[in-house]
């Protein structure tokens, strides 16, 4: 276990929203944390390609029960429904963790997440997380899971 003097606990700030959330983030994981933050923004604004320079060639994507087994695979089935959904969505953050441990590093992530899916509106509890990899291009996104769950807690 690390010590309160190699971590770092914040209270940080959404860029998209300027919604205050919990965050306890190693000091060490903060370039990673920009590449999650980076591939999130890049999904929403419909920048695909940005998204699939992020990610690893041989990154997993669990995702509603299904298996994707590397980037191509990833583009050429869910990228393109994943951005759609997103662009016109609001999420906002409730909750990140992430840790840094040489080459490896992990971004866990709760999000409220508020869209329209085949023309109704949806409200869900979502959770993410990513594992990344330190490679020679930088911090690659190696594995991404998401879950959500619809929420019937009545909050925005």
């Amino acid at each position: 276990m690390s010590s309160w003097k190699s971590r770092v606990f914040i209270i940080a700030l959404a860029v998209s929203g300027g919604f205050a959330y919990a965050a306890d983030i190693d000091a060490n994981a903060a370039a990673p944390v920009a590449v999650v933050d980076a591939f999130g923004k890049a999904l929403a604004s419909g920048d695909t390609a940005v998204a699939l320079n992020l990610l690893d060639p041989a990154a997993t994507i669990l995702e509603s029960g299904g298996v994707e087994r590397s980037r191509d695979e990833y583009a050429a089935h869910h990228l393109g429904a994943d951005a759609e959904f997103l662009r016109g969505a609001t999420v906002t953050p409730v909750w990140r963790t992430a840790k840094a441990r040489g080459a490896l590093a992990w971004v866990g992530s709760e999000s409220r997440v508020a869209a329209v899916s085949k023309g109704k509106p949806v409200k869900l509890l979502s959770t993410e997380t990513m594992v990344l990899a330190q490679t020679p291009d930088g911090w690659r996104i190696v594995h991404i899971h998401w879950s959500s769950r619809p929420d019937k807690t009545g909050e925005k």
